[in-house]
């Protein structure tokens, strides 16, 4: 018995250190900000989460979703937005530069969807993307040295892929995984957040279906009706991603009836199948979830 009662306060002493040690971590993050275009600030406003836009819009898009998640968990960030529909990253660091400049704890970048990519040969827009994140790091870093930056892996489109420029999503999607994931690596940054990869998991797990095939993979539509953009759903499954990177903590461990998910049309088994996903997916990458 006594040995019992020993355990168990050692368990609950550990529960304590660890708690307090989160609650001074550098992963529970203040002020984030999200620099891309509708890859980000899709679907629109949700009127759930709380984001200051820096160009004075509304908000919405994964950044409101992100908030959603975080708050309903306990947590209480200070979400940004920098968003222009169409952009890269070489227009945000050259016309909107002086909205980003300061001190910030997270920052997320996410580049147009085509972007990172090498095509037949041609590294132009490729070697773009390199350069302006390495312009963003000087810029970031000189505010806060110990922001962290993640990189937004964007996902495969498939009306890319129905037009005959992919093979497949599979095909789009191994390509923007090595550009990011090896631009996370070569800049030290915090890693990138696999939220293609996670999309196209989504569709080979028998989640959700890809548009550009005439199987139903799955009953889940990530995609809008222009087989580009997100749609509701593929804005949480993002926004569960990107939870999961910056907080370090298990997306599993999510209320599958939150606000973000109702609001995203979601069951809670579905839910909780995203949630489960997104948690398999940031593990790949090697991010430690406590």
């Amino acid at each position: 018995m006594k040995i019992l009662k020993t355990l168990h306060r050692l368990k609950f002493v550990r529960r304590v250190v660890l708690a307090l040690a989160l609650s001074a971590s550098p992963a529970v993050a203040q002020k984030i900000v999200f620099v891309g275009n509708s890859f980000t600030f899709y679907p629109g406003v949700k009127g759930i989460g709380q984001v200051v836009d820096l160009n004075q819009g509304k908000g919405g898009g994964v950044p409101e979703i992100f908030d959603a998640l975080a708050r309903s968990a306990g947590r209480s960030p200070e979400v940004h937005m920098e968003t222009v529909g169409g952009k890269n990253l070489r227009f945000h660091y050259l016309e909107k530069d002086f909205l980003l400049d300061r001190a910030w704890d997270v920052v997320v970048l996410q580049d147009y969807s085509t972007g990172p990519l090498i095509e037949g040969g041609d590294r132009k827009s490729h070697d773009a993307f390199r350069y302006y994140l390495s312009l963003f790091k000087t810029l970031f870093t000189a505010k806060n040295p110990d922001v962290r930056i993640w990189l937004y892996e964007t996902w495969a489109r498939p009306d890319l892929v129905m037009k005959g420029r992919f093979a497949s999503l599979a095909e789009m999607q191994a390509g923007l995984r090595e550009a990011y994931a090896g631009a996370a690596r070569d800049f030290g940054f915090s890693g990138r957040a696999p939220v293609g990869s996670t999309f196209l998991a989504a569709v080979e797990s028998g989640i959700a279906d890809d548009p550009s095939t005439d199987v139903a993979e799955g009953a889940l539509q990530l995609w809008g009706p222009d087989h580009y953009h997100q749609g509701s759903v593929g804005t949480y499954l993002a926004a569960v991603v990107f939870y999961a990177c910056v907080y370090g903590d298990d997306p599993r461990d999510l209320d599958a009836n939150n606000t973000a998910a109702v609001a995203s049309g979601l069951t809670q088994e579905q839910a909780r199948r995203l949630h489960a996903l997104a948690h398999k997916q940031v593990q790949s990458v090697n991010i430690v979830l406590k």
